[in-house]
């Protein structure tokens, strides 16, 4: 399970409040509000921003590791790279689209779209993602 808490103790550790912190990710301050409760998974875009915006890893700030900063943290997110690393993470382990899509639950045909860079993949389904193939999602996503 994806663990959100550091959300909320990243922001008010920068003295931000939820207002200011929705204005930054574009998004209605509830929306951000269930996010930091865990009642909705932040999109992977968001995420991104949230961590670039604290110069912070994607990884702390899901709480998969205490390291708040890799060596270097690069900003914005790559679909291209994303589903680029994707894809030989994959190929390397010797399995099919649909051996992935059933390991995420999600169709073949999304599986595709992620590996093109078409569409981006959810927080909880990368997370499942890197998870099975025990990498960071920090260095799949080419943040650090």
């Amino acid at each position: 399970m994806i663990d959100f808490r550091r959300l909320k103790d990243i922001r008010e550790d920068n003295d931000i409040n939820q207002t200011k912190m929705s204005e930054i990710l574009g998004v209605n301050r509830s929306t951000y509000s269930l996010w930091e409760l865990g009642i909705n998974i932040i999109p992977l875009k968001n995420l991104c921003d949230f961590a670039d915006y604290f110069n912070v890893s994607i990884d702390y700030v899901l709480g998969l590791t205490n390291n708040k900063k890799p060596k270097t943290i690069k900003k914005g997110l790559n679909l291209i790279a994303l589903g680029k690393n994707m894809k030989q993470l994959r190929i390397r382990h010797n399995l099919s689209q649909e051996n992935i899509a059933d390991i995420i639950g999600v169709s073949q045909a999304c599986i595709v779209r992620y590996e093109k860079g078409l569409i981006c993949i959810s927080t909880s389904n990368l997370y499942k993602f890197c998870k099975e193939f025990k990498i960071s999602i920090s260095d799949i996503c080419e943040k650090s």
